[in-house]
């Protein structure tokens, strides 16, 4: 018996591909081979990154300024100046010291703060400078019109019926029948050891050393010699209290030297048995001590000593020293 024809081998696929349909022809090349094994895990693509929006300006609209901090300070050193000025001696340390401050404040402040401001501050400053001069040249000037020497141009009237005139012509001794004789004028002072009334005192003066600089200079090592030409007169005062209350005899009286026109009062420095030392003394209290001034050499020898309550306003007395 005969065998069927052997019927063609089925044509051959990759594994798990499903054969072509029918009227399907299977494309030439290379064959696609899926891959083998397991697989790295890919995610599936997300949202992008976040990223913060860059920042605004500010809400309160001050973007851009600079810093007030520099025009600040420019101006509390200016306003400080100004105050400080106003304090007479210290005035022209502090002041001129916050002036300078405050004006380089204000520069730098201009270029690189609030402008305006710091334009204020160097005014301040500037302000602040000029007050302290004024104030300084003011008070200078006041305490050299009291200090230094005294004017000369006294009155010349005399009292009508004075004892000391006479009907020759003559006054007290031998200065003319017009010249003052109640000791106002240093050029016809009262006699040595007069007792002068004035204000709310009545001294004495005595004990007159017109050349004491060996004694000023041996009772302090730190005390400086008088200038060339020159010599420490000294002289003591008793001087007793008549007005109210209480007082001091070295803050009310008033002391200076007449030697040619001219009335010294310098201070000698440390002396002994100072009037400065002298206590506070009430109504009949009596308060003692030794005055110093520094004198011209030439002339000392007619030299008289003026006194006078400066702060009652009193009359100002001479007295001859001998």
């Amino acid at each position: 018996m005969s065998q069927p024809p052997a019927s063609p081998p089925p044509e051959q696929y990759p594994p798990n591909e499903p054969p072509p349909a029918s009227g399907y022809e299977r494309p030439t090349g290379p064959a696609y081979e899926p891959p083998r094994g397991p697989q790295p895990y890919e995610p599936p693509p997300g949202p992008p990154p976040f990223y913060p929006p860059p920042p605004g300006p500010p809400a309160d609209g001050t973007a851009g300024e600079p810093s007030k901090t520099i025009a600040i300070l420019a101006l509390v050193f200016g306003g400080a100046a100004l105050l400080f000025g106003l304090i007479p001696v210290a005035g022209i340390f502090l002041g001129g010291a916050f002036a300078l401050a405050g004006i380089v404040l204000g520069v730098v402040g201009i270029f690189k703060s609030h402008r305006l401001m710091s334009i204020i501050g160097i005014g301040l400053a500037v302000l602040g400078l000029i007050v302290t001069v004024i104030v300084t040249v003011a008070v200078g000037k006041a305490a050299e019109d009291i200090i230094e020497d005294w004017p000369t141009d006294y009155g010349t009237e005399g009292e009508s019926g004075s004892e000391s005139e006479s009907d020759d012509g003559t006054g007290h001794g031998d200065l003319p029948k017009d010249q003052v004789v109640d000791g106002t004028d240093p050029n016809a002072p009262l006699p040595a050891g007069s007792e002068i009334a004035t204000g709310n005192w009545t001294v004495v003066i005595s004990e007159v050393v017109p050349d004491a600089t060996e004694e000023v200079m041996a009772e302090n090592e730190f005390n400086t010699p008088p200038p060339e030409g020159s010599q420490f007169f000294m002289f003591r005062v008793e001087a007793t209290y008549q007005g109210e209350a209480s007082s001091f005899a070295w803050s009310d009286l008033l002391f200076g030297v007449f030697i040619e026109d001219s009335v010294h009062s310098g201070a000698c420095g440390v002396i002994p048995d100072d009037l400065f030392n002298a206590p506070e003394v009430f109504a009949g209290g009596t308060a003692t001590g030794n005055f110093c001034v520094i004198v011209p050499s030439a002339g000392v020898e007619s030299a008289a000593i003026g006194v006078e309550d400066f702060w009652a306003s009193g009359q100002r007395y001479f007295v001859a020293a001998s």
